[in-house]
Formats: structure tokens, sequence, C-alpha cells
């Protein structure tokens, strides 16, 4: 839809991004299911690789069947959590941890969704016909950095920060998130930069789909403090591709030169 879009053009524009913001929806019924455009696999993906086919403009619909890691099908709520996992029997199996009491103490924290998910869409933000659950930025540390600002200006410190390392784009920046309603970062994990392949300097923040223009609007209120002369000209040669930006662009001054 073109609300979506517009979103997403604004966010390209104030954040120097290479990659597509992704939206996430769980769904709860086969009817909502089909409701959505998208690719219906044929066989399992895992959850992050789906994610990563989503940034370069693929739209991909992940059910009970298909869903292909056990860690983001328990945390999506595509598969039941096991004894295994609460007991930290199976993350200590792993070697993630020193013994089982802390595997067992991560997982009673660890925000997961209950297992009434039937489907998930992944798809570039553009793409959706209804509004997502979450969005998903993936940038370099400058970029994430700007986002924190934005975050900041308009609602303060972030409360709500949990990373660990593991299970980084279903739990840090999907389930986190949907769970909190709030911001949340991850310094991806070993799974996902093996099976998904992403770059080295890549950082990934998860933000519920209604902060997103709040964060627009803090992004935009912290142009003039924070970016250089040769970032706002960049950021104002992006504006005039389309019209949709509503503040002015001060050059000469930043909070850090004054």
């Amino acid at each position: 839809m073109e609300e979506y879009k517009l979103l997403m053009d604004n966010l390209h524009i104030l954040l120097n991004l290479k990659r597509k913001i992704v939206g996430v929806k769980l769904v709860y019924s086969k009817k909502e299911f089909e409701e959505y455009a998208g690719v219906e696999l044929k066989k399992p993906m895992a959850y992050c690789v789906a994610v990563k086919a989503a940034t370069e403009g693929h739209a991909i619909k992940l059910s009970r069947k298909t869903g292909g890691c056990m860690g983001s099908n328990r945390a999506l709520g595509l598969t039941a959590c096991s004894k295994d996992f609460k007991t930290g029997k199976s993350g200590y199996r792993l070697g993630l941890y020193k013994d089982e009491s802390i595997a067992a103490s991560v997982a009673s924290v660890e925000p997961i969704c209950e297992n009434k998910t039937y489907g998930v869409i992944v798809k570039p933000l553009d793409m959706y016909e209804k509004a997502p659950d979450v969005v998903l930025i993936f940038a370099n540390t400058r970029e994430s950095m700007r986002i924190m600002q934005g975050y900041t200006y308009m609602k303060g410190l972030a409360k709500n920060l949990s990373m660990s390392g593991n299970q980084a784009v279903c739990v840090e920046a999907t389930v986190t998130p949907l769970k909190t309603q709030d911001i949340n970062v991850s310094l991806l994990c070993s799974g996902t930069r093996y099976n998904a392949t992403w770059c080295e300097d890549e950082f990934l923040t998860g933000i519920p789909f209604d902060m997103i223009p709040e964060i627009i609007r803090g992004l935009k209120g912290t142009v003039n403090a924070v970016e250089e002369d040769s970032r706002k000209h960049e950021i104002e040669a992006r504006l005039s591709r389309i019209r949709s930006l509503d503040f002015e662009i001060n050059y000469g001054k930043t909070y850090y030169k004054t």
C-alpha cells in the first residue's frame, strides 16, 4: 500500500540503507495466511533466510510445515517449546552456556510466542496489504546509531533492550519487540551469519510497526543536530526524489561543533 511505501521511502531518505526494510506479520489461521500475497514455500527455509530474501525484494510465507529452523519455529510459535529447552539441556548441549542452569535461566526469560501461530509473512514493508507486526532494519553501525538517536529524541532512553548474540533475527529482533512493544537491537548470531551470509558489519534493529512514524519524526528532529553538511546534502538529494519530508535542513551547524 502507498502508506507503507511512504514510510519506507522516508526511512531510506533519512538513513543510507543498502537493504529493503522488512515487515513481519504472524498469522493464526489458514484463511488469514492466504489473504497475504507471497511465495508459499514447498520446502523448509530458516526464518532468517526468509528475512534475508525479503531484504532483497522477495515476499515469503512460512508455515508450520516450512519453517526450517527449530529455534525460530519455537520462538515464533510455529512449534511447541520442548522440555529440554526449558530445563536448559538443549541450550547446554549446543555449547552456548557454561551449564544447564545458565541455559535454563535464559530460557525462563527469553520471549517466545504461544504455540498458536499458523504462519509468518516476511516481505518488504512496501509490499504489505495490511500493517505488519514488526519492522526489521538492517544497517551498518552508523545508521543504527541514527535510529537510536531518533528513538531517544522522541521517547528517552530505551528500557527494554535485550540481546545475547543468540537467536538474533527471530528472538532479539522479532519476538522481543512484539512482546515488549518497544525497540530492540541485535548484533546478529552465528547461526544467521552462517545460514543467511550477512555482511560482517551489519546490525539489526527490530521495531514495532506502530512506532515507525515516531522513529521517522525522531530522525527528522535530529538531522540538524547530528549530521555533518556532507550527510545533509546526501539527505537533501534523496529528498528531492520524493516530496514527503516536512522539515528544513540547516547547514553549517551541529551540536558537537558549536
